[in-house]
């Protein structure tokens, strides 16, 4: 008798250890800690030389930019840890780096992003349902540029008992099913790419975009076993990203970069890979190795103690700023953030998809208060406020062994209702991002096959 209750007490436990992993997964990217470690990289760093594969990139405005660290934030808490909510006045301001892919021989305009990892198009004639309540809407609702239609490409082929599937933490989300199509983004073309084709979609688009072109890796796919999203949801099969084949296959070197560009106008920037664009920056360039994010319930290479990289995280060393002294990052005054690493550093993820700049509280209230006049806090946006015609404060990001400076113009935000923000933010306890207004400060170079990322400065153009 208590040999059976033994073994219902064990067939219990393991139930809801199985549950709470289902859970971890419906809940997006719940449950995940930061480590201090980074394994072997695979080869030294490979040369920043100019590269022939550059894409233009333009600037597409957007009510809502969905990504994986969005989801994070939106979730509110992870592991018991308290996170500070998305403001919701990055809604008001976020915009997209866009730029071309075909698919087979149809083009369209995507966007892209270092958080995610998937390639995906919406097919022709999918069906748009709203992000509130699920019901049918029409498909201009959706506001998708142009359609990718896979019965019109030679080249596709849909892959059986394979589907995509991406819940975002705002409510939209994409079904659908994987194949493998011929791509073609910055002039290299990788045949037979695994991609996600959208026939399902609860998404509030910019209209001109009918995609995404995701960088980061593997353990970020979105593909799962099964023909429809009813048979799975939770347990992702992993494929290979795009540009991961692109340097696996040899079509080029394993680096990218971004040289991101402020303003107003249509051009974003620029997008090379396999080297770096031809802009002015700064001859010296700092380096860190891109640090392991485990995310529990998600997907490992291996068993689920095998660590794998999934976002572009980064050491750093600090942040400056007037009586930075005071208030900077060292590990007894963070010891409790999810974002702090083993080794007592301050970690944030890097992301184009991200437009502010997330940092520890202390650090965000000590920051805002250097505007003149002071930037206050307010709680119904979930950001500090400015004059628009403030002054912002001389404020820095420190990598290896360089601070990387923030111009003034990328610090204070037109909201577009005679309202600014400031473009740093309070990160609560974490993930702390450096998002699009560190980014159009330096050329930032993703070299996977060092595994480490570069920066050089480029503040003023």
């Amino acid at each position: 008798m208590n040999q059976v209750l033994l073994w219902l007490v064990v067939l219990v436990g393991f139930v809801a250890i199985v549950l709470e992993a289902v859970a971890v997964r419906k809940r997006v990217l719940k449950g995940f800690t930061v480590s201090g470690n980074t394994p072997p990289a695979s080869q030294g760093p490979s040369p920043d030389r100019i590269s022939d594969n550059v894409l233009t990139l333009t600037r597409q405005s957007r009510l809502s930019r969905p990504n994986y660290l969005k989801s994070m934030r939106q979730n509110n808490r992870v592991n018991g840890h308290m996170f500070a909510i998305v403001p919701l006045i990055e809604e008001e301001i976020s915009a997209e780096f866009v730029a071309e892919i075909t698919f087979g021989k149809q083009t369209f305009l995507a966007v892209v992003d270092t958080g995610s990892s998937d390639t995906w198009l919406a097919e022709t004639g999918f069906a748009c349902e709203s992000d509130v309540t699920g019901d049918a809407e029409p498909q201009s609702a959706c506001l998708f540029g142009p359609t990718y239609n896979p019965n019109m490409s030679c080249t596709f082929t849909k892959l059986p008992d394979l589907h995509f599937y991406i819940e975002y933490g705002d409510g939209e989300y994409l079904f659908g099913f994987m194949g493998t199509e011929k791509v073609t983004f910055g002039g290299i073309s990788v045949k037979n790419q695994e991609v996600g084709v959208v026939n399902i979609a609860a998404w509030d688009g910019d209209g001109v975009t009918s995609g995404l072109v995701g960088l980061a890796f593997s353990a970020l796919t979105s593909a799962y076993a099964g023909a429809n999203e009813t048979e799975n949801t939770t347990f992702p099969v992993v494929y290979k990203p795009i540009f991961t084949n692109m340097y696996e296959r040899n079509l080029l070197a394993p680096l990218f970069s971004f040289a991101l560009v402020r303003g107003n106008q249509s051009f974003g920037g620029l997008l090379a890979l396999g080297g770096i664009p031809d802009v002015p920056h700064s001859p010296i360039f700092a380096s860190t190795p891109i640090q392991i994010l485990y995310i529990n319930g998600m997907a490992f290479d291996g068993d689920e103690t095998t660590p794998v990289y999934t976002f572009y995280t980064v050491d750093l060393g600090g942040f400056v700023y007037e009586g930075s002294n005071l208030t900077k990052y060292n590990s007894s005054s963070f010891l409790t953030s999810m974002f702090s690493s083993s080794a007592g550093t301050l970690q944030a993820i890097v992301d184009t998809g991200t437009t502010l700049l997330y940092v520890p509280s202390a650090i965000a209230n000590a920051s805002n208060a250097l505007f003149s006049p002071p930037a206050v806090y307010n709680s119904t946006a979930g950001a500090f406020t400015v004059p628009c015609d403030a002054i912002a404060p001389k404020f820095g990001v420190s990598i290896g062994r360089e601070t990387f400076y923030i111009n003034a113009k990328d610090l204070i935000f037109d909201n577009g209702d005679t309202t600014c923000v400031s473009g740093i933010v309070d990160g609560g306890e974490g993930p702390y991002i450096l998002g699009d207004v560190f980014l159009k400060n330096v050329l930032a170079v993703f070299d996977l096959g060092a595994m480490e990322m570069r920066f050089a400065a480029r503040e003023c153009y």
